[in-house]
């Protein structure tokens, strides 16, 4: 048993890797799993639409390597344990900070497929990285290490990876932003810079970040255009919501959900995984930021609401909030 212990270790780290990169790609039809991964995870860390595609490829073929890689004694010990070990730490640094500001939605480690909290994700890094640990530690040094070998693997999984799922190229006049098709409105929603909201009218979050929004537009002399889109679920609540915002912006009313083929429903457009308030800054049509729920990805409402002393709600202005959102536009 303790002579085959390191090929345990192996063959279960690179199913983990394998699994990790699989459920990703999940669903594989039309690049659903490659779209939920950039735009859950990617975009609303700060990578614009344009890099997301690449770096979700890129990342993903790291991963298929590791797999690969790691069940085989080619720089096993000087390269390959310590990159998965790095490559683990590194998305756990980002998994404690969405844990210290309180979000536990699923944090895309293993895609759609599995969904998982932060910690949960974070307890399952730890557990990896002292098992790689531990086969680093009992790992003999490498013998016979060919780089040549490695580079070509390495190489043949990237163009792989890009060769079966291409990144979707923009063309001078043409724009790929997944929700701007279905904007119907008077201003084009491509052209300059524009702000896109999904809302329900009821939604008491909906409403603290359109009066944000409106506060935000008061301060900043070039505040793009804002556009929403609402669900027909509280659809009668939307003079209500107006005057709470402080404003009427330009809206359309989406069904919140449909049961035909054709993707035309409010849920559907959104996506099944994202929850309100979603507001999406577009630059000519480009996905920059990407804002959704109440977690660690909510956009920074400078007005919002929350429990007193006595347990009662009050509401709170709070412009620092929206620093970082400021300066997108100043």
């Amino acid at each position: 048993m303790k002579k085959n212990l390191p090929l345990i270790i192996r063959v279960l780290v690179s199913a983990l890797f394998l699994l990790s990169a699989v459920a990703k790609l999940f669903p594989f039809e039309m690049m659903k799993g490659l779209k939920y991964f950039e735009e859950g995870q990617l975009i609303p860390i700060g990578f614009s639409e344009g890099l997301a595609p690449y770096f979700s490829r890129f990342i993903i073929a790291i991963e298929f390597f590791i797999a690969f890689a790691i069940l085989q004694k080619n720089y096993l010990k000087k390269l390959v344990i310590p990159t998965s070990i790095l490559m683990i730490f590194v998305f756990s640094l980002h998994l404690a900070y969405s844990i210290f500001l309180g979000d536990s939605e699923n944090c895309g480690c293993f895609g759609e497929l599995i969904p998982m909290s932060p910690l949960q994700a974070l307890i399952k890094n730890i557990i990896t990285i002292a098992v790689l640990g531990l086969l680093y530690i009992i790992t003999p040094d490498d013998k016979d290490n060919s780089c040549s070998k490695l580079s070509i693997q390495f190489l043949s999984i990237m163009l792989l990876m890009f060769a079966l799922f291409p990144v979707q190229t923009v063309g001078k006049n043409k724009q790929v932003s997944s929700f701007s098709e279905y904007v119907v409105a008077d201003m084009d929603i491509n052209e300059g810079k524009k702000i896109l909201c999904f809302f329900d009218a009821g939604c008491e979050h909906c409403m603290d970040a359109a009066k944000s929004l409106n506060q935000l537009s008061d301060s900043i002399a070039y505040f793009p255009e804002i556009h929403i889109i609402f669900s027909d679920s509280e659809a009668g609540k939307i003079p209500e919501f107006f005057k709470y915002a402080g404003r009427e912006y330009s809206h359309q009313v989406l069904p919140f959900y449909n049961e035909d083929d054709a993707i035309n429903s409010y849920l559907e457009i959104l996506g099944y995984h994202y929850e309100n308030p979603a507001i999406i800054y577009l630059d000519k049509g480009n996905q920059i930021r990407f804002y959704e729920g109440t977690g660690v990805n909510a956009f920074p409402s400078t007005y919002y609401r929350q429990k007193n002393e006595n347990d009662k709600d009050s509401t709170i202005n709070d412009f620092t909030r929206a620093k970082e959102f400021k300066k997108l536009f100043e």
